[in-house]
């Protein structure tokens, strides 16, 4: 997860529920839109115990230079509702019918679409650590929604209405770091007989300095919806590398793509993401004085990496 400095929420930033068409549910959001008319929209997700406010920092450079912004809680984190039924958050999905099927990447397919038919053109997507994988899944997911169901249909006729798509510090398969690892490994030990509280109790989540942030990161942790929260976890451990697959469909959709990694990276490495960018053929942009979470750390620097890609 990223930790704010702050929670106060910029100037040109709401809040917002979103329920276009095709959502799980009603989906908690920050809608970030500049003086003037947009010049582009862009669809942030954020990842493992994240949420929207991951992305605070980033949204007053982002609307000064003209670019709304739609950052969300996926479902069941913070202020999104979830379910306690865990098969909607699998990767097979309720119905077992395979990769793509889960709650999140349909999610992201519905909200991209609403989002392109609002702005009158293509939307920008980001994806921060496992909201990499979620956007990975809602691209590669996109031929369920044309009936398909070959992991190698790359049809044009199911592209997103997508203008770019960017992976921040969001590795190619599971986690690799053996202290991430062991992490999520004792936090499914423990599945089913410690509640959030008690989880927090253990290992408090809420320390930090400004009083403010530190309550809302208490509040994020208890809103979790456990079912989500232990599918991610699971996930994270046994993601598959479909890096071959998702080429194949940025090929097809002549999608531009741009993998961004801190410097510190601690999760993947910063080296595995440089190969994985050059396994798609991506642009790389690396952010120097910062880990696994360069948009709280050096949110002017992924600003600016994101308008250079987006813009330039």
């Amino acid at each position: 997860m990223s930790t704010p400095a702050s929670t106060v929420l910029p100037r040109r930033a709401r809040r917002v529920e979103l329920a276009p068409a095709g959502v799980f549910g009603p989906v908690a959001a920050l809608d970030a839109r500049p003086d003037a008319a947009p010049r582009a929209t862009a669809l942030l997700v954020p990842g493992f115990t994240g949420s929207k406010e991951d992305f605070l920092h980033v949204l007053e450079p982002l609307t000064e230079a003209g670019v709304r912004v739609v950052a969300i809680d996926q479902s069941g984190q913070c202020d999104t509702p979830g379910v306690a039924d865990a098969r909607p958050y699998s990767l097979d999905g309720p119905d077992g019918e395979g990769y793509g099927t889960s709650v999140f990447g349909s999610d992201i397919r519905a909200l991209v679409r609403a989002l392109a038919a609002e702005a009158g053109g293509p939307v920008h997507l980001l994806g921060h650590s496992f909201g990499g994988h979620a956007v990975r899944e809602a691209l590669l997911g996109a031929r369920l929604d044309a009936g398909t169901d070959t992991d190698t249909d790359t049809d044009t006729d199911t592209r997103l209405p997508l203008a770019s798509v960017t992976f921040l510090d969001s590795g190619p398969g599971a986690v690799v770091a053996k202290q991430s690892r062991d992490q999520l490994g004792l936090l499914l030990s423990v599945e089913g007989k410690l509640t959030l509280r008690q989880i927090h109790e253990f290992s408090p989540v809420d320390e930090h300095p400004d009083p403010h942030v530190s309550a809302f990161l208490l509040r994020r942790w208890l809103a979790n919806e456990p079912a989500s929260l232990f599918a991610v976890a699971r996930r994270l451990l046994s993601e598959p590398d479909r890096t071959d697959a998702l080429k194949a469909l940025l090929d097809a959709w002549q999608l531009p793509c741009l993998v961004m990694t801190g410097a510190d990276e601690d999760v993947w490495s910063a080296q595995l993401l440089r190969e994985t960018a050059d396994r798609l053929g991506a642009r790389f942009a690396l952010i120097a004085g910062a880990g696994h979470s360069p948009n709280t750390q050096q949110p002017d620097l992924v600003a600016h990496a994101l308008l250079e890609f987006w813009l330039g």
